[in-house]
């Protein structure tokens, strides 16, 4: 149980790179300040090619965002009926999370890794609660998830709930997988649908 509740806080470290903007912050924004035109899912799928192939997705799934975000590469997707967030992010340096993590005790270290780097950043997270944990279909794998609920201060959010899984590559690079909502509002069905419709794509496997 221990070691499940350090994979929650990596999930709640990926939210906090994300942030504001994954929780409809960036959107807020845009609309207040008039920042520049959304960019077409289009070019946003070409753009996220080298995170994965978002091509096949379901209509009621719109990616929102596709960037590097304090050093983390992801992909933000929101589903559109409920304002569920789902995200992709490649592993790098400070972030570097396998399958084997989910049950081999090694995860400790790189959380307080990870909590050193993100010492300084406003959002942070309290009240971790586990609900379960499980197996799921993605990217064309079975792969290891964690459920959880969390508080979440400084973030139009307060309480969360939501999964952290990871997928591997045939190059054998990670990919952590997090898709989170309101705590009433969380569905797992829709985070199964979404990242069972995501695939590798060549370009992420380079």
């Amino acid at each position: 149980m221990g070691c499940l509740k350090l994979i929650i806080k990596i999930a709640i470290i990926v939210l906090a790179i994300i942030g504001f903007k994954s929780i409809g912050g960036w959107d807020w924004m845009v609309k207040t300040f008039h920042i520049g035109e959304k960019p077409s899912q289009e070019a946003l799928i070409e753009k996220s090619k080298d995170v994965a192939d978002f091509s096949s997705i379901p209509d009621e799934y719109e990616l929102s965002k596709s960037a590097n975000i304090l050093g983390f590469r992801a992909v933000v997707a929101n589903h559109d009926a409920t304002g569920q967030k789902l995200a992709v992010v490649n592993e790098n340096k400070a972030l570097k999370i396998t399958k084997e993590d989910f049950k081999n005790g090694q995860l400790k270290k790189k959380i307080d890794k990870v909590n050193e780097k993100l010492s300084y950043q406003y959002i942070h997270v309290e009240n971790f609660k586990i609900l379960k944990q499980g197996t799921m279909k993605a990217m064309g794998q079975t792969v290891p998830y964690a459920q959880f609920e969390a508080e979440v201060t400084n973030l139009p959010v307060k309480n969360l709930k939501g999964i952290i899984s990871v997928v591997t590559d045939k190059d054998g690079k990670n990919k952590i997988m997090v898709s989170a909502n309101d705590s009433g509002k969380y569905s797992q069905i829709i985070s199964e649908q979404f990242f069972k419709n995501v695939k590798l794509s060549d370009a992420s496997e380079k």
